[in-house]
């Protein structure tokens, strides 16, 4: 069994009733604003971030709300490697704790460890992040933290297990809806916009990959990042021949010059779009780390994707963006930036993924979901107009 697919069991045959026995059996209203067991100045406080990038790029304007009203706590989070990389820089952060679901669900012994470091650090206060697994939810619980925020999401069953809860609300962009933590916390808004903490050897690494590769500063650079979504599950992936028309369309029209990134397991799809397409076309796939690809995002005149991580993180660096939306909606995961152009799907059904990776249909043969083929070629050509023009 896929160990995505086990843990998915796991969260959901196990997770539930656990969130219940644990919290106990008492709703948890949403509409609560203070806890009995709060700390109003608290001295530890553990943020919880498991999913995927792009929302701990779409949660930072309320971790920066958080630091700036508790100046003095030592916050930590609890997040993957990949985002960690991406934090590494982060000024609000003080501690980062790698975590691995999957390798500690392997091991009864590991993840009883894990526990009892997390209960050691004294966390006064665990917030969660996410709005659908019950795991992290578990991990709030087993901090030992007394205080403990999260999001009640409809049919989920994981708010039991909080102190303080938060409605989730559908259709809504995640970040207003991570800010209301920041909000039952008494924390002062300071600003939605998003980060990116590149540093100078990023920008440097990103300027001489450009300039090995042949790269021409006053030709425009427009990026394709290709893959979208979870690894093996490119459901949200526009098809690849399209891409490849794209690259030749963009290449004669503008003179652009046409750079696929991707993570080294995503490398395939871009090798294929270099192959069949007739203009040259530079693969950056699997050769950058995060703030590295943040670096060279930022160096592009254009980025071309599905919704995913690296398209939250173009909109950080502010570097304009076509997003391609198909299953996702774009008023809740769409890009947070003013310099993006939506293109969305031409289906009834669509959007129809709200939580986790629960599709309104099934894929097709090549992995990607039926409602991205409605997505043109011209519109996206029409689009790229008023950036490249």
């Amino acid at each position: 069994m896929h160990p995505n697919h086990l843990q998915k069991i796991l969260d959901e045959f196990l997770g539930i009733p656990l969130c219940v026995l644990l919290g106990g059996s008492r709703f948890r209203s949403p509409e609560r604003e203070h806890s009995r067991n709060g700390i109003s100045s608290p001295k530890r406080i553990l943020l919880i971030q498991l999913s995927a990038l792009g929302d701990t790029i779409l949660a930072i304007p309320t971790i920066r709300a958080i630091r700036h009203s508790f100046p003095d706590a030592h916050i930590a989070i609890l997040a993957s490697s990949r985002t960690l990389q991406y934090l590494e820089h982060c000024p609000y952060i003080d501690q980062r704790i790698r975590c691995h679901l999957q390798d500690l669900l392997k091991s009864p012994r590991r993840l009883a460890q894990f526990f009892r470091n997390l209960r050691r650090q004294q966390f006064d206060w665990a917030i969660d992040f996410e709005h659908w697994p019950r795991l992290t939810a578990l991990i709030a619980y087993g901090s030992g933290a007394p205080k403990r925020v999260g999001f009640c999401a409809a049919g989920q069953h994981r708010h039991y297990s909080f102190t303080d809860v938060v409605e989730h609300v559908p259709g809504r962009h995640e970040v207003i809806n991570f800010l209301d933590i920041a909000k039952i916390l008494g924390c002062q808004n300071k600003g939605t916009y998003l980060e990116v903490w590149q540093g100078e050897e990023n920008r440097k690494w990103a300027s001489d990959f450009l300039q090995k590769t042949g790269v021409e500063q006053d030709r425009p650079i427009v990026v394709f990042h290709p893959e979208a979504g979870r690894r093996g599950e490119p459901r949200r992936r526009w098809p690849i021949e399209r891409f490849v028309q794209i690259a030749d369309a963009l290449a004669t029209c503008y003179q652009a010059q046409i750079i696929l990134t991707g993570t080294p397991s995503e490398a395939g799809v871009s090798r294929q779009i270099a192959t069949e397409a007739r203009c040259r076309c530079i693969i950056a796939a699997g050769k950058t780390d995060i703030n590295q690809l943040a670096s060279l995002f930022a160096a592009a005149d254009l980025m071309i994707c599905g919704n995913c991580g690296p398209m939250h993180l173009a909109a950080a660096t502010a570097t304009p963006l076509i997003a391609l939306n198909g299953p996702t909606n774009p008023s809740q995961w769409g890009p947070w930036s003013a310099n993006q152009t939506l293109i969305n799907a031409d289906l009834p059904c669509s959007p129809c993924l709200n939580l986790g990776s629960k599709y309104g249909c099934p894929m097709l043969s090549d992995g990607t979901s039926p409602c991205m083929h409605t997505i043109q070629i011209r519109n996206v050509l029409k689009a790229c107009e008023q950036y490249l023009a």
